[in-house]
C-alpha cells in the first residue's frame, strides 16, 4: 500500500488486475490507495504467465492450510537439494503434465486452453491427495538418504514418542 499510495499505476505495469466488487476490471490508477485505510474494496491478482510467482498454473485442492500446486518462473530450482522457498505449497515440475493427468486429458489440451489467458477448470472426479513431508527417503538402490528438516518437523516427533514411551512404561 505505501507503494500504491505513491505510485497508483504500479500495478497496471508490473502485470497484475484489480478488480471492483463486481469483478469489473479497472485501472489500478484510477484507485485512490490511500482513501480506504484497511478495509480496500477491490481485489488484485497477478495475471497467470511466465513472470508470475506461481508461473502459468496453480492446481488447488481442498486443506485446510491453503497449501496448492502451482507451476514456477524459477526452473533452476529442481536442481537444488535444498528447495523450501514458499510457505508449503508443492511446485510442479512438470505443471502442464500434471494438470493434464488431473483432469483427465492431454498435455496438448492444456496448452491450448493456457494460449487463451485465465480460465478454471473444476475437476469431475474425486482424487485422494496426500501431502507428506519426509527427513528420510530410500535412494534408488535402497540406501537411506537423511535431510535437513527445515520445518523441524522431527524435533517434535521425537517429543511426540518420548511422551507416549513414557505414558506407556509402568512407573517406578
Amino acid at each position: 500500500l505505501p507503494r500504491l499510495r505513491g505510485d497508483p499505476g504500479y500495478l497496471d505495469r508490473a502485470g497484475y488486475e484489480v478488480t471492483d466488487s463486481r469483478g469489473k476490471r479497472i485501472p489500478s490508477s484510477a484507485v485512490n490507495w490511500g482513501g480506504y485505510g484497511a478495509n480496500i474494496p477491490y481485489s488484485v491478482r497477478q495475471l497467470p504467465s511466465e513472470a508470475n510467482a506461481l508461473g502459468e498454473l496453480k492446481i488447488l485442492f481442498p486443506n485446510k492450510h491453503a497449501i496448492y500446486m502451482h507451476d514456477t518462473p524459477q526452473k533452476s530450482f529442481f536442481q537444488r537439494d535444498m528447495r523450501a522457498l514458499s510457505h508449503g505449497c508443492v511446485r510442479l515440475q512438470d505443471p502442464r503434465g500434471m494438470a493434464a493427468a488431473v483432469l483427465g486429458t492431454s498435455v496438448d489440451y492444456i496448452a491450448e486452453k493456457l494460449k487463451h489467458g485465465h480460465a478454471t477448470e473444476n475437476v469431475t472426479r474425486t482424487i485422494p491427495v496426500y501431502v507428506a513431508y519426509f527427513t528420510a527417503w530410500p535412494d534408488m538402490s535402497g540406501k537411506v538418504e537423511y535431510f535437513n528438516d527445515v520445518y523441524d518437523r522431527d524435533t517434535r516427533l521425537k517429543q511426540a514418542l518420548d511422551a507416549t514411551e513414557a505414558a506407556r512404561s509402568p512407573s517406578s
